[in-house]
């Protein structure tokens, strides 16, 4: 029964960065070195509030979905 426990610690953690949300997942996507600096430029808002959109602690407004939207075209 030992052997089971010291087995559940070597699981990884369910806090990896794969698991977030699939809005970050793009935005890291396009722009993989500063991405929260990137969109908060192209989007005209904060790179604090962009982090938040990339993390998913909010959901992305029309301009920062706009910002994302037309890069992908772009590219």
């Amino acid at each position: 029964m030992s052997s089971e426990s010291s087995q559940r610690k070597l699981l990884p953690s369910n806090a990896s960065e794969e698991q977030s949300c699939k809005f970050g997942t793009v935005v890291r996507a396009l722009w993989p070195i500063k991405p929260a600096l990137n969109l908060a430029q192209r989007a005209g808002c904060t790179e604090r509030a962009a982090d938040f959109y990339i993390k998913g602690k909010r959901k992305p407004n029309a301009r920062v979905a706009l910002a994302v939207y037309a890069e992908i075209i772009n590219a």
